[in-house]
């Protein structure tokens, strides 16, 4: 049985999306869940202090809090993550985040799951306007360096996984008013319901992060 290890930027366990990925992943596949943050108090973290050339992310504690950390901060910790979990046996790690990651010092395989959307989106949409959701708002400025290109209007827009209602309501709204031809969800932290709502709302077709990294990390683990 292959162990896979599953790695957030933030606290283990994630009950919130670790069973939708366990589930297309199938019985077959042994899961180690693991966070980069579990060793880090709260404190900690908000001591943190921030450059304004810092690569943010998003992420969740154990108790179900949204941080805020930047990715100098969060890089030595997953690294030595990646090492406990494959100690534990796992020989393919994911990185439970679509941000930019370099290469990990690693046994065995590590999935960064940016650069697997990223080629979905360009073999997806050729020409036309995509819309890139992100988990906060200082996130958006990214977008059209991350994912413009020729023929690619780019629109973003944000809203946090741990949303209230109607936030996720106003967010479809201002989707469907933008029209796009596409619609990507950058972020590991969005529930399957979030990705219904914009779709039923928009009637475009919408990326899950996590359904389209699982169905990768099941073909890798075969």
């Amino acid at each position: 049985m292959t162990k896979i290890g599953m790695l957030t930027i933030g606290q283990s366990p994630r009950d919130d999306i670790i069973p939708p990925l366990k589930e297309i992943l199938g019985p077959d596949h042994e899961t180690l869940e693991a966070g980069a943050l579990d060793d880090v108090t709260r404190e900690e973290i908000d001591d943190l202090e921030f450059r304004p050339d810092d690569y943010l992310l998003v992420s969740r504690l154990r108790d179900g809090a949204e941080v805020k950390i930047h990715k100098r901060f969060i890089l030595p910790h997953l690294q030595k993550r990646i090492h406990e979990l494959e100690k534990k046996g796992a020989t393919l790690t994911v990185i439970m985040c679509t941000g930019k990651f370099p290469p990990f010092h690693s046994q065995g395989l590590v999935v960064t799951p940016q650069e697997i959307l990223k080629g979905v989106l360009e073999a997806t949409l050729k020409n036309g306007k995509l819309a890139v959701v992100y988990p906060a708002e200082e996130q958006t400025h990214k977008a059209e360096g991350d994912f413009g290109r020729n023929g690619i209007t780019v629109y973003a827009d944000h809203l946090s996984p741990y949303e209230e209602k109607n936030e996720l309501e106003q967010l479809a709204e201002r989707l469907k008013e933008q029209d796009p031809a596409l619609i990507f969800l950058n972020c590991f932290g969005y529930s399957p319901r979030v990705k219904t709502i914009i779709a039923e709302r928009t009637g475009k077709p919408v990326i899950h992060s996590n359904v389209v990294v699982a169905r990768v990390l099941k073909e890798l683990a075969n």
